[in-house]
């Protein structure tokens, strides 16, 4: 999976919320989570905490990207490296280059399980009016 993207036209939803929704679905899916607000959009992390990836240097995490105004948006989701600091130059990354920010991953089930519920959840929080 390098990223999948779906765009939205008409749906006039706040990307705020769409961005917190997103926090709230990874939150209870057992994941760690952070945020930010960049004036392109949003960004959101997510990745699996425990010992042993820590130990293994896994630091992939989901990463969603939130573009756009609220009649015409872009969700953009994929993997990319776990950002320690989501400081201003990091964070460009994935908004100027999203081809270089998310990094290739061979498929696993879980990942494929979890955007797959990911996409399901958001997609009916857009149609409920977010």
């Amino acid at each position: 999976m390098k990223e999948i993207t779906r765009d939205y036209q008409g749906k006039n939803v706040e990307l705020k919320k769409v961005a917190e929704l997103v926090k709230t679905f990874f939150t209870e899916e057992g994941f760690k989570v952070q945020d930010t607000e960049h004036p392109r959009g949003f960004l959101v992390q997510a990745t699996k905490g425990g010992f042993l990836r820590t130990l293994l240097a896994m630091d992939r995490a989901f990463t969603i990207v939130i573009e756009g105004d609220p009649s015409d948006f872009r969700i953009r989701v994929g993997v990319g490296k776990w950002l320690q600091d989501l400081g201003v130059a990091a964070v460009e990354a994935f908004f100027i280059t999203p081809v270089v920010a998310f990094i290739e991953i061979p498929e696993a089930l879980w990942s494929y399980e979890i955007e797959h519920k990911l996409w399901h959840f958001v997609e009916n929080q857009i149609e409920l009016g977010a």
